[in-house]
């Protein structure tokens, strides 16, 4: 995780987030509510047994984005950490090789080597990590949607590169109600061990039942979601396990009282809910839970 320590409003973003939204404070005021919110859930994630490592920013260097680390690099059980390339000329700052290399290895995680897609800038390619790319580790499948920040050269590339099986690798639309595309895949959906969390109804129809079935082949239980819930982030959630193998599953505040009774149940049975109170980060940011958090699948030294 990265603390927010310059985060603000992102203009350079804004015009392919449309889940952010203008501050009603001003810039220290706001600043101060990010810190406060994200100090508080990596206390709560260390209270439930979770390893949390946080990268330091460097502080003359404005990055507004820098809490939601998911986008610039991924982590892989055979030591790999894959960087990747960012739409927006503020959020390629936040990319350091030096410090992941050093908080990681100095976190006891072995580095087998890098991966590093950020050439591809260069060329208007763009792939912007988990956040692009929704994975089901487990079966070796990969979910992404078109959108500017996830180009189809490179998702397809990046398959090629991860060995995803081709009927594994599902590339299709999504769009909000007002008929533009959403910014990322993980907005729209969540995959966990043993389910799958989707807003159907933003995927253009001629693809819809194409991703719900290879969801359902996966063997995913799917808890489907609407418009109103994907606004309050309940796509954006992540399954984690803590120090004794325990199954949690972390959401915000917001995506917690969007959920239905009956769907928190599903959830239920496969983690127990984290639920922390980002609602600034959210609200200003354009992200939620999932975004803030980029796991470590590296193998230990």
């Amino acid at each position: 995780m990265v603390s927010p320590d310059s985060f603000a409003y992102n203009t350079q973003t804004a015009d392919s987030n449309s889940f952010q939204n203008k501050p009603e404070f001003d810039p220290e005021t706001l600043r101060n509510k990010a810190l406060e919110e994200f100090n508080g859930m990596t206390k709560k994630l260390t209270r439930e047994g979770v390893d949390v490592l946080v990268l330091s920013n460097d502080t003359e260097i404005e990055v507004p984005d820098a809490v939601f680390p998911n986008n610039w690099f991924a982590t892989y059980e055979d030591g790999t950490v894959m960087l990747f390339p960012m739409l927006s000329e503020n959020r390629r700052l936040e990319r350091s090789k030096d410090t992941i290399t050093e908080v990681l290895e100095s976190s006891g995680f072995e580095i087998k080597k890098f991966v590093d897609y950020s050439e591809y800038e260069k060329q208007g390619l763009i792939l912007e990590g988990t956040g692009s790319l929704v994975l089901d580790r487990k079966n070796s499948a990969v979910f992404a949607i078109e959108s500017e920040r996830t180009n189809r050269i490179l998702f397809d590339r990046y398959c090629d590169e991860m060995n995803i099986p081709s009927s594994n690798r599902v590339f299709f639309h999504a769009n909000d109600e007002n008929g533009n595309p959403i910014y990322h895949t993980n907005v729209i959906m969540s995959i966990g061990n043993g389910f799958a969390v989707i807003c159907s109804e933003c995927i253009e129809q001629g693809e819809r039942s194409e991703v719900l079935s290879k969801l359902r082949e996966l063997g995913l239980e799917i808890i489907d979601i609407t418009y109103n819930q994907l606004k309050n982030f309940c796509g954006n959630i992540l399954n984690v396990k803590n120090n004794n193998g325990e199954s949690l599953i972390v959401l915000s505040a917001s995506a917690m009282w969007s959920f239905e009774d009956r769907q928190v149940e599903v959830l239920q049975k496969y983690g127990r809910l984290v639920e922390v109170n980002i609602n600034t980060i959210e609200t200003v940011g354009g992200g939620s839970a999932r975004c803030m958090m980029a796991e470590i699948f590296l193998p230990r030294k």
